[in-house]
């Protein structure tokens, strides 16, 4: 008889267009490949709105249920969750559809939960009760990311806010990882936070599958590829417009960058005649960032394992990006991408790489070969069978 086993989501995981999705979908299919009965019930908010049929028709023999909710942030309800003690962005995440359908179930009726983020933690009551155990897989340490945002945010009210949500996310997440089973961390140096409260972390990297890479890089191009409602990319994506792409066209007039991504905020302005070019949401993303040169991952803020340069890598598109934009896969002076740390380091290597597709060309194709060697399946499969029975 095979185990039971539970994941509960905040999205679907196909179609898998921005990081998270591509995690989440990466897990599932790394589980696949033991003998077990899997159920996934995942959040289906407005702002990430996806057809279970699509999940159904990736996995058929996963069983997929969506409970809708509109989980999008509100000024109201943010202001009205400063009379509680939950963080906001963990409290929004409670949808009573989807409680209800846990609170049907008998005691042990799986022999494992899995928590895909420290958001889902809201039900971690109902997932001891129906589990034999629970699993947190943490895709970042949450309250370094709003720790960051509010390290860079000018507004003094919106950085006291981004303060206090950070205060209480770090509460939050210490309890969470001391009543679960296990915790399963995509990023080492997120593992090293939580091996600080538990001895239950472990590292299990995010599995990547090989798509061939392009024939050559085209010599005037670069991209941004990724979700558009995650504040890190907005705020990176506003510094790289301001402060370094002005000073690349300066020196390479024809150069073209192109964003993709779901969901723009409402107010974000796209810089007009700086030859920017804005894509929306694409549906093959490979092939987008194989067709538009040099990826371009400008992070200021964020945790967890960044896979997007892990996508970039496994399909041998060559990444420029900050240090943070590349924590847990590469370091400043790694062979397999360009890491830099000031603007100026910044404007000049996308200048470098820019003019020599060549030099980007090999930059891809060494961190194709170096990623699959980290980061295929079965060394991942590997590594959850050394901590997971």
């Amino acid at each position: 008889m095979k185990n039971k086993v539970l994941i509960l989501s905040n999205k679907l995981p196909y179609p898998s267009d921005d990081g998270s999705s591509i995690a989440m979908a990466r897990l599932l299919e790394t589980l696949l490949m033991k003998e077990l009965d899997l159920h996934y019930f995942a959040i289906n908010s407005h702002k990430h709105c996806k057809d279970v049929e699509i999940s159904n028709a990736y996995q058929p023999i996963v069983n997929f249920e969506a409970f809708e909710w509109n989980t999008s942030p509100k000024v109201s309800t943010a202001i009205k969750n400063l009379a509680t003690s939950l963080p906001y962005h963990v409290s929004r995440f409670y949808i009573p559809t989807l409680q209800k359908r846990l609170d049907a179930f008998k005691p042990d009726s799986f022999h494992t939960v899995i928590l895909e983020g420290a958001f889902m933690g809201m039900y971690l009551k109902e997932a001891r009760r129906i589990g034999k155990q629970t699993i947190l897989r943490a895709h970042n340490v949450e309250h370094e990311i709003w720790k960051r945002l509010a390290e860079n945010e000018k507004n003094p009210l919106k950085r006291w806010y981004l303060k206090l949500q950070s205060r209480r996310l770090q509460n939050f997440e210490s309890q969470l990882s001391d009543a679960v089973d296990k915790i399963w961390c995509i990023s080492e140096k997120d593992q090293q936070w939580f091996k600080s409260i538990t001895s239950a972390a472990s590292f299990i990297p995010t599995a990547v599958t090989p798509i061939p890479g392009p024939a050559s890089i085209h010599p005037l191009r670069c991209h941004h590829l990724g979700a558009l409602d995650w504040a890190p990319s907005i705020q990176g994506l506003n510094w790289f417009m301001t402060e370094i792409w002005p000073q690349v066209l300066q020196q390479v007039p024809q150069a073209e960058f192109h964003i993709a991504g779901n969901n723009p905020p409402k107010n974000f302005q796209f810089p007009k005649q700086q030859n920017i070019f804005f894509h929306g949401r694409v549906k093959d993303a490979s092939a987008f960032a194989q067709n538009h040169g040099i990826s371009v991952i400008p992070l200021m803020a964020g945790s967890g394992m960044r896979i997007k340069i892990l996508q970039n890598s496994a399909s041998a598109v060559p990444s420029i990006s900050t240090a943070i934009g590349a924590e847990g896969i590469y370091t400043k002076g790694s062979k397999q991408a360009v890491i830099v740390d000031t603007s100026a380091e910044f404007i000049e290597a996308l200048v470098d790489l820019i003019q020599k597709p060549e030099h980007a060309l090999l930059l891809g194709q060494k961190a194709q070969e170096d990623i699959l060697n980290r980061f295929g399946m079965q060394p991942t499969l590997h590594c959850i069978e050394k901590v997971w029975t």
